[in-house]
């Protein structure tokens, strides 16, 4: 049985201030990585996001792979229709050397949904 590991670290002071559906909705990106569903993972992203296409492709040859994340909010900034969130975001895939990033973010409300905009680097998912 493949090991799930998904964890959310809020160590900015100002971090209680992220919306529970937030954090929620970044968890379940996550999880959806662990899970080895990139479909899923690509459900959190807009399609016309600049990059999306390098995302699709690192995510689909994420989709037999292992995949461990934690995460960090450093920053978050917003409103109940737009965020820009800093995550210090660590990655291990196949149990390998961890990779450890800043990655930026901008989420929208959709409709009622979120979806991410706008994430840098779009390279760190790639195996």
């Amino acid at each position: 049985m493949r090991a799930l590991l998904v964890v959310l670290v809020c160590a900015v002071s100002g971090w209680a201030e992220t919306p529970k559906d937030v954090v929620e909705f970044l968890q379940s990106a996550a999880e959806a990585l662990a899970d080895q569903d990139p479909n899923g993972f690509l459900d959190h992203f807009d399609r016309n996001m600049p990059g999306f296409s390098t995302l699709r492709d690192e995510a689909a040859a994420l989709a037999n792979a292992d995949v461990e994340s934690t995460i960090e909010f450093n920053s978050d900034e917003g409103d109940d229709r737009a965020r820009k969130i800093q995550l210090d975001w660590v990655l291990r895939i196949n149990g390998g050397r961890p990779r450890h990033e800043l990655v930026e973010c901008r989420m929208e409300k959709q409709g009622k949904k979120w979806k991410i905009i706008e994430l840098r680097p779009v390279e760190f998912f790639a195996p």
